[in-house]
């Protein structure tokens, strides 16, 4: 930050992220180049630019942490279907559900002596 119309220089006190926000959003409403208005408002336009590229690191950051939501349709089971076989053996099986006929004899034809 310049003092006067000297050439001597201060360090400008660090921006907390509040003011860093304010001054982003003076910016953006401004409509002025990111150059001009940093030497309309006496810094250095990295200052800018370096606050601009954290403030969307964090974003982007809190955004992949974020859940998503998708909206699914959800359709109407078929209607419940109960299956049971004994075998003459003593072998029950039973399937609920949306179980198929083909499922049921593909257990049996994997049993044991079957």
């Amino acid at each position: 930050m310049k003092l006067g119309s000297g050439s001597s220089t201060v360090r400008a006190r660090r921006w907390t992220a509040a003011e860093a926000r304010a001054v982003l959003d003076d910016l953006a409403r401004s409509g002025l180049p990111a150059t001009r208005f940093a030497a309309r408002r006496g810094f250095g336009v990295e200052r800018l630019y370096w606050w601009k590229r954290r403030r969307a690191r964090r974003r982007a950051k809190a955004e992949a942490q974020a859940p998503e939501f998708r909206e699914i349709t959800l359709t109407p089971a078929a209607a419940a279907v109960a299956i049971e076989l004994v075998l003459p053996d003593g072998i029950a099986l039973r399937l609920a559900g949306a179980s198929r006929v083909d499922d049921a004899l593909a257990i049996l034809a994997r049993l044991p002596g079957r």
